[in-house]
């Protein structure tokens, strides 16, 4: 299958992220957890943001872009057009204007008459002469490319930026809260440190093109239902700058021939050309990362292991115990495709299969795989945030290893009949007769404040447990739509096992619904 531009430029990308852990990995085929620990902290990046990013070059592009604004906005309102003349033949009543060749066409065509009388005669209809904005001049649809410029510098940037904004916000660190994991500033503090050591002083830089940049897409967005952009759409694809009478004597469009002009300068909105991206080897990088990054994070959530035990990564299996719980982390070969698998047990067995995979198209996949090997969940780990029924896992999120800890969580849940233990801390579980309902007890931790439920699905007639946190306030959440989605993602703190609604209502596992 034929990859779009984009496509590529996106897998070129993980790339240049992964090949970096496939050097590492290289050098390391064997390591013990300590020496896996540490070499987080050292030498091992598990979380990063783009490494090219130069701020000062960054602000420079985003002004120049600003600069143009208001001719970019005159444009819109007033573009220029040529007025596409067509003879038509419409009925009466829709004709408003009538010249002579209108007279001649009526009088030579009968079977446009609907009555005759003396001296006159009743048409049905009329020749007439219309007149069509054609907005698909030149410059105008060179204006369109700009645009397009534009917001695609803008989006990819604007993501980049609010990536950096929420890791550091993220990274606060309050010592007297509950909600988190008590291991989750010491798994922060390593992740923060792999990725960057300076972005204090690139704070203050980094706010000012958040605003400039969503100033940008908060501008142009709503004009683009505007005619002189709606028109143009199909375009030709490689448009190259013509300096036209309009776009060299026109004050806006001038404005819009040297913004095109500086892109071309600084290498904006040109397509460059992608070396073929080896897709086998960035599936197998991607997944040593996938291996690596769920270790961190089960050892960074109570589980403990045999930490001078070397971990060999080509045939991958390791065990894992906290409290009555044991784990085995493990990896399968399943003919074409690489797996890998969490069993949990305690009072029962409990198995999470994960399919890491960059692969966009992963429905026909998950049937084949869930055909050939048993599993209580099956999970779609990818290192993109659009793919329908994953999970995201990559090293550009944060938030990542928080979302294995959140699928460890609820395996231990479903593994526990006893309840006796808080699968999220130390403590106890205690029975709380207030929640409770017959033969259906809630149990909560007197520590970390974690409650446990059971929920029913009347549409699928299945029991299924849901978590919450005791007396935890509903914060209202704004902001750019991105950030509102992490933000709802992260509002109980990844304590919760099954969706929430933006209200912290839960969502039925079975139907996706609340009951």
């Amino acid at each position: 299958m034929e990859l779009t531009y984009e496509e590529q430029a996106e897998l070129y990308k993980l790339t240049e992220y992964y090949d970096k852990l496939e050097d590492f990995m290289k050098v390391n085929k064997k390591l013990s957890y300590v020496a896996l620990d540490y070499a987080v902290v050292h030498d091992l990046t598990l979380f990063t943001v783009d490494p090219d990013l130069n701020f000062d070059s960054l602000e420079e592009d985003i002004n120049a872009i600003i600069k143009t604004i208001p001719a970019i906005k005159q444009i819109f309102a007033k573009p220029f057009i040529h007025l596409k003349e067509q003879n038509v033949i419409l009925p009466t009543e829709s004709v408003r204007i009538i010249n002579n060749n209108t007279i001649q066409h009526i009088s030579s065509h009968s079977e446009l008459w609907s009555d005759v009388k003396e001296n006159e005669i009743k048409p049905i209809k009329l020749l007439t002469r219309t007149y069509e904005d054609n907005y698909g001049i030149y410059e105008n649809l060179f204006f369109c490319k700009t645009v397009d410029d534009i917001l695609g510098f803008t989006r990819s940037n604007l993501r980049i930026i609010q990536e950096l904004i929420y890791t550091n916000q993220t990274i606060e660190i309050n010592l007297l809260e509950r909600v988190n994991h008590l291991n989750y500033f010491l798994a922060l503090g390593k992740l923060h440190t792999g990725y960057s050591r300076n972005f204090d002083s690139y704070y203050g830089v980094s706010i000012r093109c958040l605003n400039k940049l969503q100033y940008i897409m908060n501008t142009l967005v709503p004009r683009l239902k505007r005619p002189v952009y709606k028109n143009n759409k199909t375009r030709p694809k490689n448009l190259k700058a013509h300096k036209t009478n309009i776009l060299s004597m026109h004050k806006d469009y001038h404005q819009i021939y040297k913004l095109s002009k500086y892109f071309s300068l600084h290498h904006i909105g040109n397509e460059k050309e992608f070396e073929e991206v080896d897709r086998v080897a960035l599936q197998k990088n991607y997944i040593q990362f996938c291996i690596i990054l769920s270790i961190f994070s089960i050892g960074h959530f109570n589980f403990v292991c045999d930490k001078e035990k070397e971990i060999s990564f080509s045939r991958f299996s390791m065990n894992f115990e906290f409290k009555k719980w044991k784990l085995k982390f493990s990896s399968k070969k399943l003919k074409e495709y690489s797996l890998l698998r969490l069993d949990l047990e305690k009072d029962t067995k409990y198995r999470i299969l994960i399919i890491p995979t960059i692969e966009k198209e992963t429905e026909e996949m998950l049937q084949k795989i869930q055909k050939q090997e048993e599993a209580d969940e099956y999970i779609i780990f990818s290192p993109f945030e659009d793919v329908k029924n994953s999970i995201e896992i990559s090293m550009t999120s944060i938030e990542s290893f928080r979302r294995i800890q959140q699928i460890l969580l609820r395996g231990m849940i479903y593994a526990d009949n006893k309840r006796e233990d808080c699968p999220f801390c130390n403590h106890s579980l205690i029975v709380n007769t207030e929640l409770s309902r017959p033969n259906q007890p809630t149990y909560e931790c007197t520590s970390c404040r974690t409650v446990i439920k059971y929920g029913y699905c009347s549409n699928h007639k299945k029991t299924y447990h849901y978590t919450q946190i005791a007396n935890l306030t509903k914060s209202r959440i704004e902001g750019d739509a991105w950030l509102v989605k992490r933000k709802l993602e992260a509002q109980m703190y990844f304590r919760n096992i099954t969706d929430i609604t933006e209200d912290m209502e839960i969502l039925c596992p079975y139907c996706n619904q609340v009951h």
